[in-house]
């Protein structure tokens, strides 16, 4: 979700294999599905017809270690991988309720600054789930946070394997680095075209312009004024993860 007022939802897939599990949104399937079909009719491919990609990454976890790996699909220049670790300290309920015709009962923890209302099935046991989430006796079937900005809710399983992300992953040169190096990197990424902007503005020591109505405006205060408006966009992504 983009902001507490908007609602948006896209599919996505857990794959989960023998010794790992694959976390991806069903949109890189479907726009790589697209631009293959308009190649083979020769068709212009709109690019801007291609579903987003909501959720912005894979996520590769493997389950015997418990390692998480992030892989960002998020930046234009270069794609990102890091590896983390998270330690989930989860609270099992007696509360329960059904899911897909399972029986999945009530866990609670807490993550990246959010509080999470999980459903499991130890009818399922395997200890994995959306996202990063993993260490419940079974499948988790439903997670949320307290305030509902993020849920995710599975609506079928199938021991069938309807699509894959690997070659996406396998294919594509990502450049490691730690998380707390990702989390700066995307936070001074809305700052770098700003930053290039006032250094241009120096060097070319332009300070004012005229609008289209030949009004005097000036430049550094326009500069400011958008790259604090960036700044409260930003805010307003309400990440998963804060």
């Amino acid at each position: 979700m983009k902001d507490s007022t908007r609602i948006v939802s896209q599919n996505t897939f857990l794959n989960i294999e023998e010794n790992y599990s694959t976390f991806f949104s069903e949109a890189p399937y479907l726009a790589d599905s697209i631009m293959t079909s308009d190649e083979k009719l020769g068709k212009k491919i709109n690019f801007k017809a291609l579903p987003a990609d909501l959720l912005g990454c894979y996520i590769r976890k493997k389950l015997s270690s418990k390692e998480v790996i992030y892989y960002s699909d998020e930046f234009d220049e270069h794609e990102y991988k890091y590896i983390e670790e998270p330690k989930f300290i989860w609270k099992i309920s007696k509360e329960s309720k059904e899911i897909l015709g399972f029986k999945a009962y009530l866990a609670t923890t807490e993550y990246a600054g959010r509080n999470y209302e999980a459903y499991f099935t130890p009818e399922i046991p395997i200890q994995d789930g959306p996202y990063k989430f993993f260490g419940l006796p079974g499948l988790i079937l439903e997670i949320y946070d307290e305030k509902k900005d993020h849920h995710f809710l599975a609506v079928g399983i199938s021991k069938e394997k309807k699509i894959t992300i690997d070659d996406r992953i396998s294919k594509r040169k990502y450049i490691e680095t730690s998380k707390s190096k990702f989390v700066k990197m995307r936070k001074s990424h809305i700052e770098e075209p700003m930053k290039r902007m006032f250094e241009l503005m120096n060097n070319t020591q332009i300070y004012e312009k005229k609008d289209a109505n030949g009004n005097i405006v000036d430049v550094r205060k326009l500069l400011n004024e958008t790259q604090k408006k960036m700044i409260e966009e930003y805010k307003k992504e309400n990440r998963i993860e804060l």
